[in-house]
């Protein structure tokens, strides 16, 4: 896994907690997002096959952690919300707006396995926290297993920017973006938010 150049303060993983509902409603619109950016991959790119046979799968699984936080959602008496602005996905977005189709692939490809990373290591602070409060162990279960899913799609989205892209350009890359995304991850004040 790509490592991080910024970790997220445990203090995340108790303000999420505190406001538990608020983060679901974020956790339920990224999950949304996320499904359908891959989606949208396949649809730009069909001539890509390994990218076409990778994001289905992962398009698929996300849409079902959507549905599974939704339904968590429900049986809080909760439901969903019309998605807020995020500030973290705004700038990673705008750093990476590139005429060229192939180089903004290739950023596309490395920003979402350094989102996957980002979301693994938030899905692990909010399963501690779940943990240490010992109040919901199915919930505190579901992001554990969440953990495992980021890892899996963090990897898979670096492996098909290594198959598209000279490894050497890759690496390259993802330092670079790796520390654009912890100064903004750095400014960002703390929020019951996945990012």
């Amino acid at each position: 896994m790509l490592k991080l150049r910024h970790d997220t303060p445990r203090e995340w993983g108790r303000l999420a907690l505190a406001q538990l509902d608020a983060f679901l409603q974020d956790h339920a619109a990224n999950e949304r997002k996320v499904s359908q950016s891959a989606i949208a991959l396949v649809a730009q790119h069909p001539q890509h096959r390994a990218l076409t046979d990778a994001l289905i799968p992962i398009a698929e699984e996300e849409l079902q952690h959507f549905r599974q936080v939704y339904e968590i959602l429900l049986q809080r008496g909760q439901t969903l919300v019309v998605d807020a602005p995020d500030p973290y996905m705004r700038a990673l977005r705008k750093a990476i707006a590139n005429p060229q189709i192939e180089r903004y692939l290739l950023d596309r490809l490395v920003l979402f396995a350094i989102i996957e990373a980002r979301g693994c290591e938030r899905f692990a602070l909010m399963a501690e926290a779940l943990a240490e409060a010992g109040t919901e162990p199915a919930l505190t279960a579901f992001y554990e297993d969440l953990v495992r899913s980021e890892s899996r799609h963090h990897a898979t989205y670096l492996k098909l920017a290594r198959t598209y892209f000279d490894p050497g350009r890759v690496a390259e890359r993802a330092s670079e973006l790796l520390d654009l995304e912890a100064e903004i991850a750095r400014g960002l004040p703390l929020r019951p938010a996945l990012h």
